[in-house]
């Protein structure tokens, strides 16, 4: 005896999507401002950086 719920998943199998979800724009936003301190030498060094303090404030805007 088979149950009701694994007849109807058998008659018709779950879709699956290979396609990757896109990043909500706060992470994106976080991922460019840590690749640029990762990269920029001013920020390496502690100094302060304008480009860093830019994307900074992006990352601020778009968790908001």
């Amino acid at each position: 005896m088979v149950p009701p719920l694994l007849l109807l998943l058998l008659e018709r199998p779950p879709a699956i999507t290979l396609t990757k979800p896109a990043l909500p724009c706060g992470d994106e936003a976080y991922r460019k401002l840590l690749g640029h301190t990762l990269t920029c030498a001013t920020c390496r060094s502690g100094a302060a950086c304008s480009t860093m303090v830019e994307l900074g404030r992006a990352w601020q805007k778009a968790r908001r």
